[in-house]
């Protein structure tokens, strides 16, 4: 609708509210060309988010990405392996001091495993944290016995707080 407005008051002889001076006094010239071609459509150009995500009480500190998987887990992780034969997932552990690991599991691990691949991958690493989820509201992963898919969390990414 602005467009017509616009253009009627181009057709009226008057200055657009768009172009006003805010002075008041400078004067303002449009001229328009009539023009039967197509206007070419410029080339969307969008550069996908190159940065990193943090939650609000993470500490500070340089992030590093870790790929593992419990048959390349380091040698003091639990003898957990993944049935291929049987329906998996892959789930992303935000670790207290800002580190990602993603690893796969099967649907029938439970909250236990995930606890004994951080506890493998992070040997320096805190042995009392909670484990919680990213959704709204965070929802503490308490129950260690409790299966992935019991729990929810296929495809997620839960966070390790101290």
């Amino acid at each position: 609708m602005a467009l017509c407005g616009f253009l009627e008051s181009i057709r009226k002889s008057e200055c657009p509210k768009e172009l006003e001076p805010t002075d008041g006094k400078t004067s303002v010239r449009v001229n328009l060309t009539r023009s039967e071609e197509d206007c070419p459509v410029p080339k969307k150009r969008h550069a996908s988010f190159q940065g990193m995500g943090r939650t609000l009480d993470a500490p500070a500190v340089d992030s590093t990405v870790v790929v593992s998987s419990f048959t390349a887990a380091p040698a003091l992780s639990t003898d957990l392996v993944v049935d291929q034969t049987q329906p998996s997932t892959t789930i992303q552990v935000r670790s207290a001091d800002g580190t990602r690991m993603v690893s796969r599991f099967n649907l029938q691990h439970n909250i236990r495993d995930i606890r004994g691949f951080i506890d493998a991958s992070r040997l320096d690493g805190p042995r009392s944290y909670k484990l919680q989820t990213v959704a709204f509201p965070p929802k503490e992963l308490a129950d260690l016995d409790q299966t992935l898919e019991q729990a929810g969390i296929a495809n997620s990414v839960v966070i390790q707080k101290l």
